[in-house]
């Protein structure tokens, strides 16, 4: 029997703001291609997609449009040593190009360009709710068979 191939198809959200998130993630190539609302629109889910067929899953809950509703902090890092989804990532081509073009977009506040600690260069978009999205440009030639084994030299 042939291995059973898992490839990524979507990831889901929880948003406070659908038009302003729809809005955002349409900078990295997501459409709207499925919708579907509470006849009391006190729900809504929406499918965005991107050309490869990658689905990102938005959740709009009414309530989460109140005033007053407590939102999640987020810093850079998202509290990385707490247990949970911490980002989203995205891998272009050309760094600066990306990061100048959501600059120029307005989408949303833009960090600076890093090498992290595994030898990827990034930047971090915040999304309309505070989360972190990150751009990466990814040179490494990774091979399975010898693994890059990396550590804090200090």
């Amino acid at each position: 029997m042939a291995p059973i191939v898992h490839r990524p198809h979507h990831t889901a959200f929880t948003v406070s703001d659908l038009d302003a998130s729809k809005a955002f993630y349409a900078h990295f190539g997501f459409r709207l291609v499925a919708e579907w609302a509470k006849a009391d629109k006190s729900l809504t889910i929406s499918h965005l997609r991107q050309d490869d067929g990658y689905v990102l899953e938005l959740f709009h809950y009414a309530e989460n449009s109140a005033p007053g509703v407590e939102r999640p902090v987020f810093t850079v890092g998202n509290n990385l040593p707490e247990i949970g989804v911490k980002h989203l990532g995205f891998t272009v081509p050309d760094l600066a190009a990306a990061r100048e073009a959501a600059i120029a977009a307005g989408i949303g506040e833009v960090t600076e360009i890093k090498r992290g600690r595994t030898l990827v260069d990034f930047f971090f978009v915040i999304d309309p709710d505070g989360m972190y999205v990150e751009v990466v440009h990814d040179a490494r030639e990774l091979d399975p068979t010898a693994p890059l084994l990396l550590g804090d030299e200090g």
